[in-house]
C-alpha cells in the first residue's frame, strides 16, 4: 500500500514544521513535524514499510492520512503511482520586464514630510535625463517586453513635455499608463488629454479635510485643489486611483481616508504606513496608534506563482524605476539598490546586467528567517521595507510585520487566526 499526495500538491519543509500547497484550491496546509516526515517517507516507500498498518498505536497514522484525503490531497495506492510532470505552461520562465516608473524631475509644488524621494519645491536639481533619452527609454522598455508605465516625480506634470511622453508610451503600443500626481495643478485641458490617450490617475490623500491633509503636504490649499481635480477626473470617467500613507501627523485619519474614498465611489485600500526612506527616514514621524495587518495565515497561491517563487522574487520581479538622474533602481524605494544608469548604458545592458537579475532572483530561501519557513512560497515581501528597516541595512533582512517564528511552529497568540484541524494549520 502506498500513500502520495496528488500532483496538484507539493511538500514544503520548514525549521520544525511543513505545508502543503494546493494548488486546486488556492490553500496553504501546515503539518507538524511529524507527519511531515511521515509524508516526505510516503514519497520513497510504500507506507507498509513504514509501519504495521494492523497495529492500534499506528491507527493515528492512517488517521492523518484519511484526513488528507478526505481534504483531496492525496490517495491510498495497491501499487506506485506513476509521477505526471508539470504541464508545459505552468513551467517556469525567464523573467523580463513587465513594468516601469519614471522618476521625470525631482521638482514638486508640495514638500510632504514623508516624501521618499525627499522632494519639494526648493530640491537642488538634480535632474538629468534629457527628454530625448526619456523618449528613447520608452521605446526600448516596450521593446523589451514591458507593457505597463508610470509616470511620477518629485511632481511629473511640472515635467515640461510629459504629454509627449505619454503620446509615445501610447504609439509603442503599452497596455497601461499611469501618472502618479498631487492632482493640484492638473487642469480642465489635461483632463481631456488624460480621456483622449486612455491614460490612468493615482493620487494621494492624508485625510478627509484640509487641515490634516495640508499639515503633511506643508502646502496651504493642497487638498482642496486635490480634491477639486478628485472630482472633475471622476467625472469625466478616467480612472482614479487613491493612495495614502499614515505617519504621526495624520494616524487619526484611516478610516477617515477610507470612507472618503468609498464616497467618492474610489475603491478604498488600507493605507501604508510611512517608509523610511527620503524625508520618511524621521522616527518622529512614526504613527503610535496606527498599525497594518500584520502577516498571518490563510495563505493561498497557485502553482504557477509556486514555481516562480523558487526562483524570483514575487513583488521587485519584471520591475524596475528610473530616477531624474537616470539611476536605475528595482523599486521606488529601494534608493540604495542600484543596478545601472541610462545615461551610461541602454537599457538593454542595464536589464541584463548581473545587479538587476540578482535583485529579480532575490527568493525567500535566501532571507533571513523566511529561508527556514514552510510559507516561504505563498507569502508576500518587500525587501526595500524590510532592508530599510534593519539597523544594519542588509537587503536579506527579514520580512517586516511577520510574528511567525519557523523554528517553534508559533504565531504570537494575538495575531494568530487560524485553528488547528488534526494536527493542521490552514
Amino acid at each position: 500500500m502506498y500513500y502520495r499526495l496528488h500532483n496538484h500538491c507539493k511538500l514544503v519543509e520548514g525549521a520544525s514544521r511543513g505545508a502543503i500547497y494546493d494548488f486546486a484550491s488556492a490553500k496553504v496546509y501546515s503539518i507538524n513535524r511529524g507527519a511531515l516526515e511521515l509524508l516526505q517517507a510516503c514519497q520513497a516507500a510504500a507506507a507498509t514499510e513504514l509501519f504495521d498498518v494492523n497495529c492500534p498505536d499506528n491507527q493515528v497514522y492512517l488517521q492523518f492520512l484519511d484526513s488528507l484525503t478526505a481534504k483531496g490531497l492525496g490517495s491510498l495506492y495497491l501499487t506506485p503511482p506513476q509521477h505526471q510532470p508539470m504541464e508545459p505552461e505552468l513551467a517556469d520562465q525567464t523573467a523580463k520586464i513587465d513594468f516601469l516608473w519614471l522618476e521625470l524631475t525631482s521638482a514638486c509644488n508640495n514638500k510632504c514630510l514623508h516624501c521618499y524621494t525627499a522632494s519639494g519645491p526648493a530640491v537642488q536639481e538634480t535632474d538629468k535625463v534629457s527628454h530625448d533619452r526619456w523618449l528613447d527609454i520608452i521605446a526600448e522598455a516596450r521593446q523589451a517586453g514591458a507593457t505597463a508605465i508610470q509616470l511620477i516625480g518629485g511632481e511629473p506634470l511640472l515635467y515640461k513635455n510629459w504629454q509627449e511622453l505619454v503620446i509615445k508610451a501610447g504609439d509603442a503600443g503599452f497596455e497601461f499608463i499611469e501618472i502618479f500626481t498631487n492632482a493640484t495643478l492638473i487642469q480642465d485641458t489635461d483632463i481631456d488629454f488624460f480621456k483622449r490617450y486612455n491614460v490612468s490617475i493615482a493620487t494621494t490623500i492624508y485625510a478627509d479635510n484640509a487641515k490634516v491633509h495640508d499639515r503633511v503636504t506643508l502646502h496651504p490649499g493642497s487638498f482642496d485643489k486635490t480634491m477639486t481635480a478628485i472630482n472633475k477626473l471622476l467625472a469625466a470617467g478616467i480612472p482614479l486611483r487613491i493612495a495614502s500613507i499614515i505617519m504621526k501627523a495624520n494616524e487619526t485619519q484611516a478610516d477617515n481616508i477610507m470612507k472618503l474614498c468609498t464616497r467618492l465611489g474610489v475603491e478604498p485600500t488600507p493605507p501604508d504606513i510611512v517608509r523610511p526612506t527620503g524625508r520618511g527616514n524621521d522616527a518622529a514621524l512614526t504613527p503610535t496608534l496606527y498599525t497594518k495587518q500584520p502577516i498571518q495565515p490563510p495563505f493561498y497561491t497557485d502553482e504557477y506563482s509556486f514555481t516562480q517563487a523558487q526562483k524570483y522574487h514575487s513583488c521587485l520581479t519584471g520591475k524596475i524605476a528610473i530616477t531624474a538622474s537616470g539611476d536605475v533602481i528595482p523599486c521606488i524605494f529601494a534608493r540604495s539598490q542600484t543596478c545601472g544608469n541610462i545615461l551610461t548604458a541602454t537599457l538593454h545592458e542595464v536589464l541584463n546586467g548581473e545587479p538587476l537579475k540578482a535583485i529579480w532572483r532575490t527568493t525567500k530561501d535566501q532571507v533571513e528567517k523566511c529561508q527556514d519557513c514552510e510559507y516561504r512560497y505563498a507569502c508576500n515581501d518587500c525587501r526595500p521595507l524590510a532592508q530599510s528597516s534593519d539597523r544594519q541595512n542588509r537587503w536579506l533582512a527579514c520580512s517586516v510585520g511577520c510574528s511567525y517564528d519557523p523554528y517553534t511552529g508559533q504565531w504570537n497568540c494575538n495575531e494568530k487566526t487560524t485553528k488547528q484541524i488534526g494536527g493542521e494549520t490552514q
